[in-house]
């Protein structure tokens, strides 16, 4: 398939604001692409991994804006100007492309398969002359493109491909283009979603054998499933009242993992999907030492303690330990990992998604070491009474922790889903976790650091991020040095002193109150919004919603 061909669907797709036009222009691509279908259902997205792969494709900005001045000889200057008239280093790439000032001697068409395998093969250079291989590979694809086609090629690179297509529009797509689009189809492949969290799997298994096929599909080790999701109850008594049979847990303020267990492996991956075992070799060890088991997936929450105060260390603060590539020994014994096991998924062989709470808390319970001095079985009452989980309710805030998740013990496991299977208990006013959209190099003598910061939740209706105020201060000069780090590979593009982000970084906010706002497109502002900590667990996709925000204000 050609390039070109996919360009003109991206066209088709930018076109339209209509979900249901997008959902019908995919689904007939999808149901023509024959062995293509995996590649498609990720780059409709503008992806080029499953949302368990790394996506590192080690490219900022700014090396794709070399490259673009390799393949086209047109200035650095002129690239930067156009860059800075639309926001879109895509369309600056077009501009290049459409004015190039050399061409080469042999230009070969784009197919999608070639753009999609020298786009992944960035991530793969290691050590000196990798910047370099990556930028000539990127140029030789642009040597080769239209403007269309070297338009979407960088927006792909830059992660910014603007086209309103998110997971719900490629469920439905699938569910048109290989069954009859109802909401039992849609339903099939969002729970096939679900348990596999790759969409190429999805396309290929519906295309290949049918209901049956998606039907059968299951949690596997080492491809993590996206957490089950809480929602928020006003207080202990109404997540009883909630709750069918409930069984009542610590909220612990941690670090949510899933650690996939064999008999010659074990691996920890985060909340985001993010394989972190070579920064906690003291879950590893602990796992091995502690569990008896043959296979497993177990879900946990990973805390660290103060050894003077036991106290929860603040989750801002261990969290130094999940980008952490160096000193990871050093980082272990200063800030040693307690595992804190709630959730088993999968047991010797046997999925137990959609087994009962209750007895996959029974194999749970069958194969932790009692008593472990690393793994241990989060604090819980299995019956509890409502004066009983009160007081467990005080304990948990006396102890550190956030508060109390009440779990439904009849039901199973959904991925992703905030369905009312378990709810949360915590203190009011609760923080927000945000995204940073936008920053502004500061004045003065912290001229050289990104502060004044824009921050957005996330619209799960709609798939795409709302804003909700800016952050002018509370931060550190620690705080901005990391913050500018954090944020400058993720640069788009740059108006005067604002710098437009991909938006990656999530952090924590705190702030006085919830205002109705005509400013930001969510309809609200935080007033007096102040800087919490870095979600270094959480991405995009993962930030707190714009319906919870709606209810922070109907609640305050």
């Amino acid at each position: 398939m050609e390039y070109r061909r996919l360009v003109e669907i991206y066209d088709r797709l930018d076109a339209t604001s209509s979900t249901l036009e997008k959902t019908d222009i995919l689904a007939n691509a999808f149901g023509d692409a024959g062995e293509l279908l995996p590649e498609l259902t990720q780059l409709a997205r503008g992806r080029l991994f499953a949302a368990w792969e790394s996506d590192d494709l080690g490219v900022s900005s700014s090396l794709t804006a070399q490259a673009i001045v390799d393949a086209t000889g047109i200035d650095d200057e002129q690239i930067q100007s156009w860059w800075r008239e639309t926001g879109d280093l895509g369309n600056a790439a077009a501009n290049a492309v459409e004015n190039r000032a050399q061409t080469t001697l042999v230009s070969e068409t784009l197919d999608v398969r070639t753009v999609y395998d020298t786009l992944r093969g960035l991530s793969e250079y290691e050590g000196p002359g990798s910047q370099e291989r990556r930028i000539n590979d990127i140029a030789d694809l642009l040597a080769d493109a239209e403007p269309d086609e070297a338009r979407y090629i960088v927006r792909t690179i830059v992660g910014a491909m603007r086209l309103g297509v998110g997971e719900g529009t490629i469920r439905d797509a699938l569910a048109m283009a290989f069954f009859d689009g109802s909401d039992e189809a849609i339903q099939a492949v969002e729970r096939a979603y679900e348990v596999t969290n790759d969409f190429r799997t999805v396309g290929e298994t519906a295309r290949e054998q049918g209901r049956d096929g998606l039907d059968a599909l299951e949690v596997e080790l080492f491809r993590p499933v996206k957490a089950m999701l809480a929602q928020k109850a006003e207080d202990v008594a109404d997540a009883l009242d909630a709750t069918e049979q409930p069984l009542v847990e610590y909220k612990y303020d941690g670090m949510r993992t899933k650690i996939h267990v064999s008999s010659d492996e074990i691996r920890v991956f985060t909340r985001q999907l993010e394989d972190v075992t070579t920064q906690f070799p003291d879950i590893v060890a602990a796992v091995r030492d502690e569990i008896t088991v043959e296979s497993a997936i177990i879900e946990a929450e990973v805390v660290s303690y103060d050894s003077e105060t036991g106290k929860p260390i603040p989750f801002q603060e261990f969290s130094k330990r999940i980008k952490r590539k160096n000193d990871i020994e050093k980082m272990a014994t200063e800030y040693p990992a307690t595992v804190h096991v709630f959730d088993l998924l999968y047991h010797d062989g046997q999925s137990l998604v959609d087994a009962p709470l209750a007895e996959r808390v029974k194999h749970l319970e069958g194969i932790i070491e009692h008593g472990g001095e690393t793994v241990q079985r989060a604090a819980n009452l299995q019956s509890a009474s409502a004066e009983g989980a009160e007081s467990f309710y005080a304990d948990a805030l006396e102890a550190g922790q956030e508060g109390l998740i009440v779990k439904n013990a009849n039901a199973s496991y959904q991925p992703g889903s905030r369905v009312g299977y378990m709810l949360k208990v915590k203190p009011m006013m609760e923080p927000l976790d945000l995204v940073v959209v936008q920053a502004k190099w500061s004045e003065g003598r912290k001229s050289d650091w990104l502060g004044r910061l824009r921050l957005a939740c996330w619209d799960a209706e709609q798939e795409e991020l709302r804003e909700v105020g800016r952050m002018f201060s509370g931060m550190t000069d620690a705080e901005l040095r990391e913050i500018t780090a954090k944020l400058e590979p993720l640069i788009q593009s740059i108006d005067d002193r604002t710098a437009n982000l991909r938006p990656e970084v999530v952090i924590q906010v705190e702030y006085e109150e919830i205002q109705e706002s005509t400013t930001y497109d969510s309809g609200y502002a935080l007033r007096f919004p102040r800087f919490g900590g870095f979600r270094d667990d959480l991405g995009p996709e993962n930030a707190d919603r714009l319906e919870r925000v709606e209810r922070l204000y109907e609640e305050q």
